[in-house]
């Protein structure tokens, strides 16, 4: 019943252009809004915004209670209460990586190093390969997989949401220099305690077959961020950043971050995300 009423949601809910469980996570006194994407730095990108409010927090000598895991929210990041006219003054961004590497670190992740039987699109699995896996996700519902497992594309609602800029986990050297200038105290720190040196098992893991699967599901992700096919490439970024769905290439200058205030229309999909967010924690959808 409650898969039911989870498909139906979120059937509604992409009519309309809205994820209902993206992951929106903010920090109350940067002007930040990041859209978790796992799998892609997001244990080290939440980390580092926590380590940036707490600095900020200290320096204004207010206190504040800061948790370790940063997957919980807390005083210096929170998931819950941000206000939709709020977004106009913020500035909103993500990260991606290469599909290839992302899938096989969830595979090592949640499955070799977890228990299978805790994500659905799995339970009907007795042993678990990579090309199983890959089967198994590539025959279910994609609006319905696990975060880890499910296309970047619906992850991000990309790109019906409006980004400052997309970043690409194989050069975080962009991401890091767009913050600081927002965010003074902004230091990027790699936190990454369910890596599962996924780069180095590729070609250990992947052969035409698995390759196909891969490209199968997620082809939009490829398609949308400008990653190459091909599993030579798996390592490296298409560019230094997706800015206004424009690929800005490694070799080009990177732009100031834009004036966060702007035309309501441009935030239109995520403040509606939001009053939808706000009706499903209250049950009323």
């Amino acid at each position: 019943m409650q898969l039911a009423r989870r498909r139906v949601r979120n059937y509604v809910l992409g009519y309309i252009g809205v994820q209902g469980n993206m992951q929106i996570w903010w920090t109350p006194q940067i002007p930040i809004i990041y859209v978790g994407n796992p799998k892609a730095g997001c244990s080290s990108i939440k980390q580092s915004l926590k380590s940036a409010q707490a600095r900020h927090y200290e320096r204004s000598g207010r206190s504040f209670t800061r948790l370790v895991d940063p997957h919980t929210d807390d005083d210096c990041l929170r998931r819950k209460g941000l206000a939709p006219s709020n977004c106009r003054n913020r500035y909103v961004f993500s990260c991606v990586r290469n599909p290839l590497a992302r899938v096989l670190s969830a595979y090592l992740d949640k499955v070799v190093a977890g228990d299978h039987r805790n994500y659905p699109e799995l339970r009907n699995l007795r042993s678990v390969t990579f090309e199983s896996f890959l089967r198994a996700i590539a025959d279910h519902d994609p609006l319905l997989l696990d975060v880890h497992f499910r296309p970047q594309h619906i992850n991000l609602n990309y790109p019906i949401v409006s980004y400052d800029a997309v970043f690409y986990l194989e050069n975080a050297e962009p991401m890091a220099s767009f913050l600081e200038q927002i965010v003074p105290e902004f230091e990027f720190a790699r936190f990454s305690p369910h890596a599962r040196s996924a780069q180095q098992k590729l070609a250990e893991h992947f052969d035409p077959v698995t390759i196909g699967l891969v490209h199968r599901i997620y082809s939009r992700d490829f398609t949308y961020f400008g990653y190459s096919r091909k599993l030579e490439d798996a390592l490296d970024a298409p560019g230094r950043m997706l800015s206004e769905h424009t690929l800005l290439p490694q070799d080009a200058e990177q732009p100031p971050p834009p004036c966060p205030k702007r035309p309501t229309r441009n935030m239109a999909p995520l403040e509606k995300t939001l009053r939808c967010r706000w009706l499903i924690e209250r049950r009323l959808i």
